[in-house]
């Protein structure tokens, strides 16, 4: 049994999936419903990808293999591959620490508008209509329709607006 690269990834997804659902333990049944949903059966699917990653199991290679097997970095300079990559993990970062900060509500329409006016360079008014549009689809699913309720930001736990 060799220790590869692979193993450790599948272990450290398999200790996410554990801490994402485990974190929802507490709470109400509405809201723990969307963790276990998909942390449940990802978890099991992770601790199976351990498993076989510790047998050295590997997928067969196929003459004809899907398109997505493709190979997109050979072709492009790893340079601006590496700027690519960390511009957009960046952008996810930040999207994690405004959800943090401000809640989903608040940064549904705000990182939409974002992304296509900064990074996409966007108009005005394109910009604006798909945040508002953004913003809609999340009010009218989540809190409208489907009632789930989510935490509110620190920002407003710190100043008392909750």
């Amino acid at each position: 049994m060799k220790l590869r690269p692979q193993v450790l990834l599948s272990v450290v997804v398999a200790i996410f999936f554990i801490v994402f659902a485990y974190q929802a333990k507490d709470w109400r049944l509405q809201a723990r419903l969307y963790p276990w949903a998909i942390g449940i059966p990802m978890l099991i699917l992770a601790v199976i990808q351990v498993v076989l990653d510790l047998k050295g199991v590997v997928a067969k290679e196929t003459a004809n293999a899907a398109p997505v097997d493709m190979q997109l970095s050979e072709r492009t300079d790893p340079a601006l591959a590496r700027r690519r990559t960390i511009n957009i993990f960046s952008w996810i970062v930040g999207y994690l620490l405004a959800v943090w900060l401000f809640g989903f509500g608040y940064c549904v329409p705000l990182i939409v508008f974002l992304y296509l006016k900064v990074q996409s360079r966007e108009s005005w008014p394109l910009s604006l209509v798909l945040a508002a549009v953004a913003w809609l689809f999340f009010y009218g699913l989540f809190d409208r329709l489907l009632h789930i309720p989510f935490p509110d930001g620190e920002v407003f736990t710190w100043l008392g607006w909750t």
